[in-house]
């Protein structure tokens, strides 16, 4: 069976679903969403998060504004705290998504292929799609940067901060958070909420929040931060996993080669500043 639209939007998360309510917006266009609504908010972001953008920051584009989160709020005749819980963010996206996509359909994109007028698109069971358009919104988790570092080391104990959305597993377990931005400082918040044993290590002696430079050992009352000083940027995985980054230390007499049980990468290529206080 083949199918022709006009355009199709790869990903139903916010850029997703507010590029369907533009494109539907024009009218005469005709407009097919594809995948799990809120799908990297719900399975990559950890539980008990916080957004750390303001209120008006975090609404979700709509042509008319009116799908905002003050919209969202008057039709569930709910309010939400602020900063926002990642839970009623995501159930914001669901509302979104239910008055632009209402249509959306929750099936994977296989293939996608260029052809003369277009592209051709193959779904997870078999469907063939020609549109003219493409919209990819599939998210950033692909982006995730992993340190080379780390290469060989097991998931089990080297992992990314998206790569969780439960953290519980980590109770009793010491866990070194390596990077000092908004998904490191957010992740060492919950793991020690969590019951674990957290050190932060980050090379660099102060960290950036909205309320300016902080120096190593301000203003996260969550959880203890220490620095760790490294030489240059070549650093080897042991040492990086080190409870307290002692790399001065050969690393066969580092304390993480039988007392550390993980290390969490928040690393990623750009730089996040988080805000103060709860580092969000």
């Amino acid at each position: 069976m083949q199918d022709r639209s006009d355009v199709v939007i790869i990903g139903a998360g916010p850029y997703g679903l507010s590029a369907a309510a533009h494109l539907k917006a024009l009218g005469g266009l005709t407009v097919r969403v594809f995948g799990e609504t809120m799908e990297f908010w719900r399975q990559n972001m950890p539980a008990g998060m916080f957004l750390r953008s303001p209120w008006s920051a975090t609404h979700i584009a709509d042509p008319n504004g009116t799908l905002s989160l003050d919209a969202y709020t008057a039709a569930r005749k709910k309010q939400l705290s602020k900063p926002i819980p990642l839970d009623d963010f995501i159930d914001y996206g669901e509302w979104f998504q239910g008055q632009a996509a209402p249509d959306l359909d929750r099936r994977k994109i296989r293939k996608v292929e260029s052809e003369p007028k277009g592209f051709r698109l193959t779904t997870s069971d078999g469907e063939v799609i020609n549109t003219k358009r493409v919209v990819v919104a599939t998210g950033i988790a692909p982006f995730a940067w992993r340190p080379p570092e780390f290469e060989g080391l097991p998931k089990s104990l080297v992992s990314h901060a998206c790569d969780h959305s439960d953290l519980s597993r980590f109770k009793g377990k010491h866990v070194a958070v390596v990077g000092a931005g908004q998904s490191a400082l957010e992740s060492a918040a919950l793991l020690h909420e969590a019951g674990a044993d957290v050190e932060i290590i980050i090379r660099n002696p102060q960290i950036r929040g909205s309320g300016g430079h902080q120096p190593v050992g301000g203003p996260a009352r969550y959880i203890p931060i220490f620095s760790a000083q490294f030489a240059g940027q070549d650093w080897a995985a042991r040492d990086i996993a080190c409870r307290g980054g002692m790399v001065d230390r050969p690393a066969q007499e580092c304390e993480c080669a039988n007392g550390a049980d993980c290390a969490i990468s928040g690393a990623s290529r750009w730089p996040i500043e988080g805000d103060s206080g709860r580092w969000q």
